[in-house]
């Protein structure tokens, strides 16, 4: 039988007295720009310029409004560090001469300090798979700053076990949107959202398309980890406040690590209208609290592995998602609320307390919703006041299917309202079973219009 949780860790105690807390993000860290922000008023049309080199572009005395071109052609190894202030009504504008025809190559990078900085159009392919320094940096102290209509390919680089991040998120407020990446073959979290002290982030990730089939093996042939797409803080900061949204990407392929497709290690963040395909792995609450998946589509493709999302933590939100035709089992099953360590540190598995999974449609999963599966012996902690209502749960002619399945929690600890499951057959756990076939919605366009949207628009 699972124990409730009794002992824990001086600073897991501490932690789970005080939940996540919010850090300050009054005052933004220097960012070494000698252009002060001004009044929309100061440059009300701005100076459009035009470069091909990092001193050309260091030259530049930038105010609000003014927009920087970036001739077309192919750059090596080039280090941009754009640094600007522009204002909300007039951004400071750094583009492509046309759009997907600036392209750079080898170990170049492109970082954005300062506010209100728009970069775009961009390409970055035969990427240096040795350097280790991120592709594209939202810069410490840098906010309202947005990477979009950008690409990075992968596709004819090296593989490589060099550990480097394709994007590296800081400040605050920062976006990266309707950006394509593609075949990221070395080791390292694809994007990852840096959390810092005393700033609570707010960045926005939307209407991206990702891609990431490769994956690197260890000696016992096992995925090494650290090859998420998208990591949102870390073991250290995961009971700080992070409030990012993950909304409307794609994520096709996504294989990585084989585990987590998505990473959440801070609270308060939302995943919402995002559409996983044919992606072996989970969006993975995997620290943290208080976070919300919210209209999301799972779908196998027929891969194997393929999996919905994991619940580890308090109070966290499950609703109206989407999880169609699923084969992954475990913790890569439709949805896994996992057992927990009562003596749990920061890098451990938390108890989960307090899960609300609602309005959620099942179809044709292997297995639906797991409770309490569990991968290590220290996992001795089973979820506390879970509640399961609306949902449905859809398994036609497929009698070895499971919908739900309980491994030894007491049923206490379980609320069942309102769900409709019909066919399959559950295990652990007694629920009643629906005698007339539900009607499922066609979510065939949805997805569709996720598909068209995500990504680079040239």
């Amino acid at each position: 039988m699972c124990k409730k949780t009794i002992i824990f860790s001086a600073v897991a105690a501490a932690l789970i007295f005080s939940g996540c807390h919010e850090a300050k993000s009054d005052t933004l860290p220097e960012t070494g720009i000698e252009n002060p922000e001004t009044s929309d008023t100061d440059q009300p049309n701005g100076t459009e310029y035009t470069v091909s080199s990092p001193e050309e572009l260091k030259s530049l005395k930038l105010r609000p409004g003014d927009t920087v071109v970036w001739k077309n052609g192919t750059y090596d190894t080039v280090v941009i560090k754009f640094k600007a202030n522009g204002t909300e009504k007039a951004p400071v504008t750094f583009r492509a001469e046309t759009p997907g025809n600036v392209v750079f190559t080898g170990a170049s990078s492109m970082s954005l300090s300062g506010s209100h900085i728009v970069a775009e159009g961009f390409s970055w392919t035969e990427l240096d798979t040795s350097s280790k320094s991120s592709v594209m940096t939202l810069a410490k102290g840098s906010t309202h700053c947005t990477f979009t209509d950008c690409s990075i390919d992968g596709t004819g680089s090296k593989v490589s076990s060099t550990d480097s991040k394709w994007v590296s998120m800081y400040g605050t407020y920062n976006e990266v949107s309707h950006c394509t990446f593609l075949n990221k073959r070395n080791i390292g979290c694809l994007l990852v959202v840096w959390m810092e002290d005393g700033i609570v982030p707010h960045h926005v990730i939307r209407d991206n398309y990702f891609t990431r089939p490769y994956t690197h093996y260890d000696e016992n042939g096992s995925a090494i980890n650290g090859q998420e797409t998208i990591r949102i803080g870390t073991s250290g900061y995961s009971m700080s406040e992070a409030g990012c949204t993950v909304s409307r990407n794609h994520f096709y392929q996504c294989h990585g690590e084989r585990a987590e497709i998505v990473s959440n290690k801070s609270c308060g963040n939302l995943y919402a209208g995002n559409l996983f395909e044919e992606s072996a792995g989970s969006l993975t609450l995997r620290h943290g609290n208080r976070c919300t998946v919210r209209g999301n589509y799972f779908i196998s493709g027929g891969k194997a592995d393929a999996g919905g999302v994991r619940i580890i933590g308090e109070n966290h939100t499950v609703e109206d998602n989407v999880f169609l035709n699923l084969t992954g089992s475990g913790y890569r099953s439709a949805l896994c609320l996992v057992r927990g360590e009562s003596d749990a540190e920061l890098s451990g598995y938390w108890t989960v307390k307090n899960a609300e999974v609602r309005g959620n449609v099942f179809v044709n999963c292997r297995y639906g919703i797991v409770v309490n599966y569990s991968g290590r012996d220290s996992q001795d902690s089973c979820p506390e006041n879970a509640l399961f209502e609306d949902n449905v749960l859809f398994s036609k002619n497929k009698s070895s299917y499971t919908p739900v399945y309980v491994l030894d929690t007491p049923e206490t600890e379980m609320h069942w309202l309102n769900n409709i499951i019909y066919g399959g057959k559950c295990r652990g756990i007694e629920l009643s079973m629906s005698d007339t076939e539900p009607q499922i919605k066609d979510y065939t366009s949805d997805m569709e219009q996720i598909r068209e949207n995500a990504g680079k628009r040239w």
